[in-house]
């Protein structure tokens, strides 16, 4: 339930407010049905006969945002596609939302529990999607799973859900991984990436050795196996070129003095690269430093909010030259990514968040799989999902679903679940640059679409 109190917490903003209840539960406890939609369904449908679909999420934040526009999309699509049939019967889609408020930099992780209690017994969901923050989900996952409810992560990165599915599968069997790769995958994702990119680099810059490699990272529990893989396994894929610094490791709610305090060490410590591991506060902050002091190394990792369109003006520009993980830019990753993307803007007006994509493809397959089980049944709906492996994997936005074996975890690796790579250009434009980790153009048409710049004070210095 959205309260007429509701907090608005800029992505810098460090005051939080308290979530009020008040009138809006009121409203909410009189009149749940409207707060539910049904995007796209003819007038006059059977609300008897309609699939419900919950989004979890820090709702006003925009990983919270960014999951239920997923969502509302895929339930517009799929209804004005006709619903789904299951036994000669048409059911259409509703989606609605709760807010777990897991972007607060001082998480309540009960606020996460109560909301996932709000969508399976108040507004009584059939299926559930969402999460962000690790620590927020690993507490309210437990709702779902006693629940015995579907739910599909789309945006919470560590690897434990999915080793729970391994470990205790009758408790766990009902999550599923739709975005992104978990932390370990993706730290290999950064890995290979970057060994090849240090290579090129050093080649490309014969009067300077790119070797000493900075990692500047948010402390949440989400980084910690990713931090961990770089540290220990870049230096050998890159053959010993590779020196790893000591991370650095800044609380989210960090100003600006502290945000410039850690890049200037970086310099002082000699960084040829810096990959940051950002998915919440601190992204803006660190690109105006950067930008503003011409720190003399390359910003090479994770940075969640620089996905968006909207970071170009968010930074004043600051953000040029940035390189970042992005799950989808307007590329032909597959077949559907395109016309998704252009759909998506003209829908909503901006970009599709990673979170985005995962929540309209998880929701898709949700369609798919009643569509096959013709059930709602989720002990017939999952095996149909994990028959989705490598040999048959389900074609999404952003990629091409499968899973490993007895995780319900994404396959990592083009062509299943693999990222981008985006650079942020002068005059504000992004192109996705060429990476070791999927090809120039592959199975469905051009993957890059530019070539990557070195900030020019970093060319004048290592020239």
């Amino acid at each position: 339930m959205e309260s007429l109190t509701k907090r608005i917490l800029a992505i810098v903003l460090i005051a939080v407010i308290g979530v009020g209840i008040g009138v809006g539960a009121w409203i909410f406890l009189a009149a749940p049905e409207a707060a539910i939609k049904y995007p796209g369904a003819p007038s006059g449908f059977d609300k008897d006969n309609t699939i419900v679909i919950g989004c979890a999420g820090d709702t006003g934040e925009i990983q919270g945002d960014a999951n239920y526009e997923g969502a509302y999309f895929a339930c517009k699509h799929i209804n004005e596609a006709g619903g789904v049939v299951i036994n000669a019967i048409t059911y259409y889609f509703g989606v609605t939302k709760e807010d777990t408020d897991e972007s607060n930099p001082n998480l309540v992780p009960s606020r996460g529990v109560d909301a996932a209690r709000r969508l399976i017994y108040d507004k009584e969901v059939d299926f559930a999607v969402g999460g962000f923050r690790s620590e927020a989900l690993l507490a309210y996952i437990e709702e779902f799973m006693d629940a015995e409810m579907i739910f599909i992560g789309t945006g919470a990165a560590t690897d434990i859900f999915c080793e729970k599915v391994n470990e205790t599968y009758a408790d766990y069997k009902w999550f599923f991984r739709f975005m992104p790769i978990n932390s370990t995958a993706l730290g290999g994702q950064i890995l290979y990436t970057l060994a090849d990119f240090i290579l090129n680099i050093n080649a490309d810059y014969p009067n300077h050795d790119v070797k000493e490699i900075g990692i500047l990272a948010e402390d949440l529990t989400w980084v910690t196996s990713l931090v961990g893989a770089i540290k220990d396994v870049l230096p050998l894929l890159t053959g010993g070129w590779a020196t790893m610094l000591p991370e650095i490791l800044y609380d989210i709610s960090l100003s600006a003095t502290d945000m410039n305090s850690h890049l200037a060490d970086l310099q002082a410590d000699g960084a040829d690269i810096v990959i940051p591991v950002i998915s919440a506060q601190g992204g803006i902050l660190m690109m105006q430093q950067y930008a503003l002091n011409e720190y003399d190394y390359l910003i090479f990792g994770i940075d969640v909010q620089s996905q968006l369109d909207t970071y170009w003006d968010d930074t004043g520009g600051d953000c040029v030259y940035e390189t970042m993980m992005q799950t989808l830019y307007r590329c032909n990753k597959t077949s559907k990514s395109v016309a998704f993307w252009d759909a998506f803007i003209a829908q909503f007006g901006h970009e599709p968040l990673y979170i985005a994509c995962g929540a309209y493809d998880a929701v898709s397959a949700i369609r798919d799989a009643v569509e096959d089980a013709q059930s709602l049944d989720p002990d017939l709906i999952i095996p149909v999902m994990e028959s989705w492996d490598r040999s048959n994997p389900h074609l999404g936005v952003a990629g091409n679903a499968a899973w490993w074996p007895n995780t319900h975890d994404l396959v990592a690796g083009y062509p299943f679940g693999y990222t981008l790579w985006a650079q942020w250009q002068p005059g504000g434009t992004k192109a996705v640059v060429p990476a070791l980790i999927y090809p120039d153009v592959g199975a469905y048409g051009n993957i890059t679409t530019g070539d990557y710049v070195v900030a020019p004070w970093v060319h004048t210095e290592w020239s």
